[in-house]
């Protein structure tokens, strides 16, 4: 199977900003990365402030950055690279394999979530991914249910999304199937769903099946996160406003 064309400037190849404190690291992320087709480290930073200086002038296809960064922190930077730099996907760079590290990735909007000690190739595949509009991180969401139960949760309670992170042109679902992912996005399973919205539950597990199809993904938690982090749906008012610790 040959390559696909890389987003980028008119090389063709991926642009990307890569950002840790650690001036070792960010060496030996880099020369990793030349060593791999079509990506281009255009610049590597010690902070987000940094990386959104260059950001508002070199428009990179993806900033790969540290899970742990100092002040503002992962929440507070991913948000404002959605701000300042909204076609710019984001990849976390974690130093675990562990669901508090994928949890924090996944709330804080991360496209893709790759562990430090990864082979290589991994690393540069989830950064294609991600810089071609897709969202690695789900694959690592549907692997890990108890991470998508905690993210449901903090999806109920705390409402932290953030802007769409793709402006869509249509939404390819049904006027139903969105009403199915908000019920879901509530904890409801498919028999309370079918319960409140007058159909039968194979009715309903036939509606979830077929927007896991639309979307190309596996897990109904993956597709509530799809739809909200795209502004499909939104949860109930009360919740908006509190904060992630």
């Amino acid at each position: 199977m040959g390559h696909q064309e890389a987003p980028g400037d008119g090389s063709g190849s991926i642009q990307l900003v890569l950002v840790d404190e650690h001036p070792l690291i960010r060496a030996g992320v880099r020369t990793m990365l030349e060593n791999e087709w079509g990506i281009e480290v255009i610049a590597d930073v010690d902070s987000i402030d940094a990386a959104l200086a260059y950001c508002s002038s070199g428009r990179p296809d993806v900033v790969l950055m540290d899970l742990d960064l100092p002040a503002p922190g992962l929440l507070q930077g991913v948000q404002r690279l959605r701000r300042e730099c909204a076609d710019c996907a984001v990849v976390i760079l974690a130093h675990r394999d562990d669901d508090d590290d994928l949890y924090r990735a996944v709330v804080a909007g991360a496209n893709g979530h790759v562990v430090d000690d990864a082979q290589p190739s991994e690393l540069a595949l989830t950064i294609r991914r991600a810089a071609s509009g897709d969202e690695p991180i789900g694959q690592s969401l549907a692997e890990r249910p108890s991470v998508s139960q905690r993210v449901l949760e903090a999806y109920r309670k705390l409402a932290i999304y953030g802007p769409p992170l793709r402006r869509e042109e249509e939404v390819p679902l049904t006027a139903r199937q969105l009403t199915i992912l908000r019920y879901a996005a509530e904890g409801m399973t498919n028999r309370q769903i079918a319960r409140v919205m007058g159909y039968s539950e194979h009715t309903i597990k036939g509606e979830m099946s077929a927007i896991l199809a639309e979307l190309c993904l596996k897990h109904r938690t993956e597709a509530v996160v799809h739809a909200v982090r795209r502004g499909w749906i939104s949860l109930p008012e009360p919740m908006v406003g509190e904060h992630l610790n």
